[in-house]
């Protein structure tokens, strides 16, 4: 009798111990699944939330917005997003696996909580995961991809120290404004200097630099070609050195160059460096002449992901438009990133 409970106690915790084996494998398989799984925050404001990497646009996510990426391919990053919209906004489906579609013709807002901070702006035809319904709003979720460079984890932003976006970011990629709805907005060509456009209003600028009560902007848009004068200003020069600027910064201000380049790295600039805006992307190369020193080139977004799949020490080819001739912090040459060829 004495043997059998002793068999009967041998098998339980045979058992449990298995069982514990068990688990233990279980939970190192998900968390090794969900290793990678990090929680970010959106850092460029209206950055483009897609249903595939370089994808069709789903929504405009808002700064400051907190998502968690589950894996990243290149230069884009798979993230999922929750938050509430009304339920008035939402029909039912079953397309590609989701129960909810936002159906208004206009889209809708995206917020943390009911009638809170507003987290992005959904198109119509969004496909959604309905999550929960409380008192006329719905709690969604929905995978999709952003690009990478838009992203930060909390600990990289200076005095954040847990995941909140009702703190203001302290790091910026891009300070974009509206002009103010009252008046134009007359754009001159330095601080107190002479007029040199005027700017409607409602229209989007991007704030490069703060200098007292100025701001330096940048301005895209679009003119017939027809209209273009034949200034030297609009040449490429493809003669000209990089020891040629930093001599006569101000004689090739805004001028344009077709060089062929040796690329060392892909940085990002800082809140010293103050000939870039904080966090805007640049590449650190040089020329064949070692007197030349360095050069720094800002890559516009567009043309980070190609940059990205860039060798250290590989030759590039671009076209740049000349920012500075000699930066005021290393009295290097600064450019604009116009073509890789």
């Amino acid at each position: 009798m004495a043997d059998g409970v002793l068999s009967r106690k041998t098998f339980l915790w045979v058992a449990v111990g298995r069982a514990a084996i068990c688990l233990s494998v279980f939970f190192s398989i998900c968390l090794t699944n969900h290793a990678y799984a990090q929680v970010s925050e959106v850092i460029i404001d209206d950055e483009t939330f897609r249903k595939t990497a370089d994808g069709r646009r789903l929504a405009d996510i808002a700064v400051g917005t907190t998502v968690l990426v589950t894996r990243t391919e290149g230069s884009w990053a798979a993230v999922d997003m929750e938050g509430w919209v009304l339920s008035d906004a939402l029909g039912v489906t079953t397309r590609e696996g989701h129960n909810g579609i936002i159906n208004q013709v206009n889209g809708t807002n995206l917020y943390r909580e009911p009638s809170g901070i507003t987290l992005a702006h959904l198109l119509e035809g969004f496909l959604l995961h309905r999550l929960e319904d409380r008192d006329g709003w719905t709690r969604i979720k929905r995978s999709g991809w952003v690009r990478s460079m838009s992203l930060t984890t909390p600990a990289a932003i200076p005095g954040r120290d847990r995941v909140s976006i009702d703190q203001p970011l302290e790091i910026l990629y891009e300070d974009r404004r509206l002009v103010t709805d009252e008046a134009l907005l007359e754009m001159h060509d330095a601080p107190e200097g002479d007029p040199m456009a005027t700017i409607l209003p409602g229209k989007l600028v991007t704030v490069v630099e703060r200098k007292d009560q100025w701001a330096r902007i940048r301005v895209e848009g679009w003119i017939p070609s027809k209209e273009l004068g034949t200034s030297t200003s609009d040449s490429t020069f493809a003669d000209v050195s990089a020891a040629a600027l930093k001599a006569n910064p101000d004689e090739y201000q805004n001028m344009r160059v077709h060089w062929t380049l040796q690329f060392i790295a892909l940085e990002i600039a800082g809140p010293e460096r103050t000939d870039f805006y904080e966090g805007e992307p640049f590449i650190l190369a040089r020329t064949d002449d070692p007197s030349d020193g360095l050069v720094y080139i800002a890559v516009p977004p567009e043309l980070l992901g190609v940059i990205q799949a860039i060798q250290p020490l590989q030759n590039i080819e671009i076209l740049a438009q000349v920012r500075t001739g000699r930066s005021s912090l290393m009295g290097v040459v600064v450019l604009d990133l116009l073509a890789l060829f």
